[in-house]
């Protein structure tokens, strides 16, 4: 059986059990709450709960076993500070994150293309950069990556500057147990600001839908296996792709969120997602070999998912006071 093959089974198989999920439970369900409009959207968001469900597959057999093999540091399994990150995990993998984005804010972004087409504005389109290269599927796709990797890097050491955006993404930079589940440990405000800022590059540089969901898949693995309690070292590759020891120390205490030799003074090091081209760019690479610990100096934050939720917007509306904005 040859690769084609293989590959046309995996896509049949998908198809069926999207189709199957669609028509025993999202439709009678559309049809029960007089929602059918929506089922055109709902049958395509199938894909964020099926590709959900394969990261979790792959989180728990893959990337908990490696923790297991080739730990960065010793832990205590199942460590109760850890937990709640599966809960975060979980609702942002299967699709409950992306659906509830969808329905907030998918009316504003159908007004922007509409200003967009009405200003006659041409997008990025990439497939038109270089006819016969960039055209090809994967080539755009790896074009498409590297852009929006950028816009990324950008927004999270925007989140590293600005004292009220830190107190959201500080929850992200708590953990002091890390582990494959950690990624998604973020404050929904910071999440939703960054879901918005993503999908609306990705309609400026042209990016389709489907090639969207893909594009956030593979990206959210990779970042899933950067957060793990994995020590690998990956030679000169560790300048292709950020690795976790790369990652891990942007999660360092004293270095990934404190400028240098500055103790409590914003800044930081290593903000790259996938890659670290952009932190060797703009100097703020440090490529460790040993491990290092991680969380926040002096932050305490509860192992309860609504507090921690609560205390990150608290702090934020803290620091946005006007006596605060003024120092």
């Amino acid at each position: 059986m040859d690769l084609s093959s293989i590959t046309s089974a995996i896509s049949s198989v998908y198809g069926s059990v999207q189709e199957f999920l669609f028509a025993n439970i999202a439709g009678p369900l559309l049809y029960q709450f007089d929602l059918m409009s929506w089922a055109e959207d709902i049958f395509d968001g199938i894909d964020w709960f099926l590709f959900g469900c394969i990261q979790i597959f792959l989180i728990i057999v893959v990337l908990r076993t490696w923790e297991r093999l080739a730990p960065a540091e010793k832990q205590e399994r199942f460590a109760k500070a850890s937990r709640v990150d599966v809960f975060y995990t979980l609702f942002h993998r299967l699709g409950i994150f992306h659906g509830l984005i969808f329905i907030t804010i998918s009316g504003f972004f159908f007004q922007i293309d509409s200003i967009l087409h009405d200003f006659r504005f041409d997008r990025l389109n990439v497939e038109s950069w270089w006819p016969g290269v960039t055209s090809v599927p994967v080539v755009s796709f790896v074009v498409y990556l590297v852009l929006l990797d950028l816009v990324e890097y950008l927004y999270h050491r925007a989140s590293h500057t600005f004292a009220w955006w830190w107190q959201l993404h500080a929850l992200h930079h708590s953990q002091t147990v890390m582990t494959a589940w950690s990624d998604n440990r973020n404050h929904l405000l910071d999440d939703t600001m960054r879901a918005v800022v993503l999908a609306f590059f990705a309609l400026l540089f042209g990016v389709s839908p489907g090639q969207f969901i893909i594009l956030i898949v593979l990206s959210q693995f990779i970042q899933s296996w950067q957060h793990a309690n994995i020590k690998v070292h990956l030679g000169k590759g560790q300048y292709l792709l950020v690795s976790p020891m790369f990652h891990r120390m942007h999660h360092a205490v004293g270095y990934g969120h404190e400028a240098i030799g500055k103790p409590g003074v914003l800044g930081g090091c290593n903000f790259g997602v996938l890659f670290p081209w952009w932190d060797m760019l703009f100097r703020t690479a440090i490529f460790p070999k040993e491990v290092y610990p991680t969380g926040v100096r002096n932050l305490v934050v509860s192992n309860n998912l609504l507090t921690q939720q609560w205390q990150g917007l608290s702090h934020a509306l803290k620091e946005l006071k006007p006596n605060k904005l003024m120092k």
